[in-house]
């Protein structure tokens, strides 16, 4: 484990991978609830209705398809920018040492254990989505559907991981790791 967790470049990294995480996420609830394909045809349909057009429900759900697809289009861009982040990221690792402990060291703390292995399988299972989303957009179309379905399961590991990071976090800031918050946005001292 490196003795400067906080340095700069951890920093820059954490946050640029922190919020384009939080952004792809928010095109996803955005296309599963209020900009959903049907949701989307719907208020097509309506608006169109006032107008004594009308149009089928396939129709308008093709329609509201295009005109989320700007907004999908920049989460396939944002998954590009992650790609690289996380292999900035393993770089960094790699020069600076790991931020969290080897669980399979001896004498390491069950709680760091828990905080490693959390890190480790986040590392994994991001890695798991970059490379099904990348293999979506870019591979043949003979493995389109399975990727799809595996890097969809990603929406669940995610929102576990932020949950238990924050939590995890919070936990951590109160207790015995005070002034984690702080230094994860300015630095050690």
């Amino acid at each position: 484990m490196r003795k400067k967790r906080f340095n700069l470049a951890s920093r820059l990294l954490h946050w640029a991978i922190a919020f384009t995480f939080l952004y792809i996420l928010l095109t996803v609830f955005l296309r599963m609830g209020w900009m959903n394909k049907n949701s989307m045809g719907a208020i097509i349909q309506d608006n169109l209705a006032e107008s004594k057009i009308t149009i089928s429900s396939d129709e308008a759900a093709v329609l509201g398809k295009k005109v989320r697809k700007p907004m999908w289009e920049t989460h396939v861009i944002a998954g590009y920018v992650l790609i690289g982040l996380f292999v900035i990221r393993l770089i960094v690792m790699w020069i600076q040492g790991l931020g969290f402990a080897n669980p399979l060291k001896a004498g390491v703390s069950s709680s760091d254990k828990f905080k490693s292995w959390v890190y480790i399988v986040f590392y994994m299972l991001l890695g798991v989505s970059l490379f099904t989303g990348f293999m979506k957009v870019n591979g043949p179309d003979s493995m389109e559907h399975l990727m799809e379905d595996i890097h969809v399961q990603s929406l669940y590991y995610s929102i576990a991981f932020i949950l238990i990071h924050t939590v995890g976090v919070l936990l951590a800031d109160a207790g015995k790791e005070r002034g984690i918050i702080s230094k994860m946005i300015s630095g050690d001292k």
